[in-house]
């Protein structure tokens, strides 16, 4: 595909991207004031810490969450386990919204080319990390990365399924920009060497934002770095083949399995 169609592209996409989000962002709000409503007391706990955890992170306290709630201490344990159980389940709900906000697909169909299919892929992980929609929202965006990168015991069960949602979108796409032919230890390196420049921006935003000056990233921000990455990504990919002849002993940085569950659910 010509460089200057892809551009074209990839703006095209992002366009009807973030002009898509805006009925989801729309049913998210008022999702979160009919539940902000309910009475029962897990309702209660459980929408009193989304704001307190916003607000404190891992420094809040079960009882002052109680207090604000309305509710036993006692109840926190009956309902969720423990504190970092109840932050769990926060986040996971938080995860599972702004999937619907930024859908990972980034509005690009199964069917069109791999090179617009990893750019809506970067473009929807992107938006997802680095785009705020006030302070609950950036701060609790922030309890969940670092929820993903400093293993969060009681979240892991949640990661480790995401880990292999992620992977399971990606490699089929690399696999049919590389022709479907190269063994699975080389297309794990070249997943994996992709992902590893989405985790740079989830590991330093806030170094990235001061780098700026900026205190959030915008729309254009998050389409420029995804065009960034695809781009570095399809050169790489691409290119990749001139060292084949090299014997370079690559990491296996993912599970063979992996790529061969992802090739049968892709019929390759």
């Amino acid at each position: 595909m010509d460089k200057n169609i892809i551009s074209a592209r990839f703006k095209e996409i992002a366009r009807n991207y973030y002009q898509s989000r805006e009925q989801a962002l729309q049913a998210w709000k008022e999702h979160r004031d009919q539940a902000q409503s309910a009475s029962d007391t897990r309702s209660r706990i459980f929408n009193t810490a989304r704001t307190v955890f916003s607000q404190k992170g891992h420094d809040a306290t079960v009882r002052e969450i109680c207090t604000a709630a309305n509710a036993n201490v006692s109840a926190v344990n009956y309902h969720f386990g423990n504190k970092n159980r109840l932050l769990a389940a926060v986040l996971e709900e938080f995860l599972y919204d702004t999937r619907k906000i930024y859908p990972l697909h980034g509005g690009v169909p199964e069917f069109a080319a791999p090179e617009e299919r990893l750019f809506g892929f970067s473009l929807g992980c992107l938006s997802g990390m680095l785009i705020s929609h006030g302070d609950e929202y950036w701060n609790l965006n922030k309890l969940l990365l670092d929820a993903f990168i400093n293993d969060f015991e009681e979240f892991l069960h949640v990661t480790e399924k995401d880990w292999l949602e992620l992977r399971g979108m990606v490699i089929p796409i690399v696999d049919g920009m590389t022709g479907n032919v190269w063994e699975d230890k080389t297309l794990n390196s070249l997943t994996s060497g992709y992902f590893s420049q989405l985790f740079f921006y989830a590991m330093h935003i806030d170094d990235l934002l001061l780098a700026r000056d900026q205190k959030f990233f915008s729309d254009e921000d998050a389409f420029g770095i995804a065009q960034h990455i695809t781009a570095f990504s399809i050169g790489g990919i691409k290119n990749y083949s001139e060292w084949m002849d090299a014997e370079i002993d690559f990491p296996n940085l993912c599970g063979v399995d992996c790529c061969q569950y992802s090739r049968r659910a892709d019929g390759v």
